[in-house]
């Protein structure tokens, strides 16, 4: 039955002639770049343009392959080589290259990152200088740790991980599910519709990427500053989902498109709940204005790195 299950993926260009709008917008988002052969990516050059070392004396270098880009680090005379073959993230904040070492997958410790148009540690990884060129390429990864990583960043991905059937990035089907059964013969029975989901669900469904809480009461974690990155887990504490009972990922979110950063898209959604005379009333700072800057902070919790806080805070409170 698994294995039908697989078989029964069809792809993004099948679904394209019934949904042209929903494919193009998706198409171009940075969903359906979460993932990409290193070799179509600018990261290579990238991170050629400047010589990298850490001050334990390793030294980093890098050039192109047909199968991606290798990568050579050195201490003294010690020197070890490998392909890295994977760019996991679409680049709007950073892009990390994943391969492997002697049978094992290594997520590299060196990252690109794009607000300050540079290389440096991957995000996770110990801030000391690596002692040995080992060290240097990365942390190793478990074989579920990284299934997870392929499963979140394409479509397709069995468990081990089987890349044999995996498109890369997020496509229909990753969201959807197989659509054989639904391009044969379209109904809304065959098709996982996730606008009908219930807004719990439909939190949990983006979640099972973005990230949920570990546990539903896991409040030092809510807490973390660094948990901004995990929006599900911040939108789950909010009161606003805990009252509305309606509001989720989807309310705000089209999610065959990036997000938008224009705050005054997102102030007609705040009201369908919040009244234009409640804001007005009870609003200190810019009543029947914009509600994201103030509600929904953005931060940098970590280097390079900036997200929106999705806690919905009350102003001056920290809850």
């Amino acid at each position: 039955m698994v294995a039908l299950l697989w078989l029964a993926f069809v792809g993004p260009e099948t679904c394209r002639p019934c949904h042209p709008a929903q494919y193009s917008s998706q198409y171009a988002s940075h969903h359906a770049r979460a993932l990409r052969p290193i070799g179509e990516t600018p990261v290579g050059d990238l991170l050629r343009e400047k010589a990298l070392a850490e001050r334990s004396g390793i030294e980093f270098g890098y050039a192109p392959e047909p199968a991606g880009l290798s990568v050579r680090i050195k201490r003294g005379q010690r020197e070890i080589s490998t392909l890295l073959e994977w760019a996991f993230g679409a680049g709007a904040q950073a892009v990390t290259p994943v391969g492997r070492y002697r049978g094992r997958w290594y997520e590299h410790r060196i990252s690109w990152y794009e607000a300050p148009r540079q290389a440096a540690r991957t995000i996770g990884h110990p801030a000391d200088p690596s002692a040995t060129p080992e060290q240097a390429l990365g942390l190793p990864q478990s074989a579920e740790t990284i299934f997870r990583c392929f499963h979140c960043h394409a479509t397709g991905v069995r468990e081990g991980p089987d890349l044999s059937a995996m498109r890369p990035g997020v496509t229909c089907e990753r969201c959807h599910g197989p659509g054989s059964d639904h391009a044969a013969q379209p109904s809304r029975t065959n098709i996982r519709g996730l606008s009908r989901l219930p807004a719990r669900e439909s939190v949990q469904m983006c979640a099972e990427c973005h990230r949920a809480p570990i546990a539903p009461s896991a409040a030092p974690e809510v807490n973390d500053p660094v948990s901004i990155r995990f929006q599900p887990v911040s939108l789950l504490a909010s009161r606003c989902f805990q009252r509305s009972g309606a509001l989720s990922c989807v309310t705000c979110h089209d999610p065959h498109q990036d997000a938008r950063h224009d705050p005054s898209f997102y102030t007609p959604k705040c009201r369908a709940c919040h009244s234009s005379a409640q804001a007005t009333k009870r609003c200190p700072r810019a009543p029947d204005q914009d509600c994201v800057p103030c509600h929904m902070e953005r931060r940098s919790p970590l280097p390079f790195l900036t997200f929106t806080d999705h806690r919905i805070r009350v102003l001056g409170a920290r809850r």
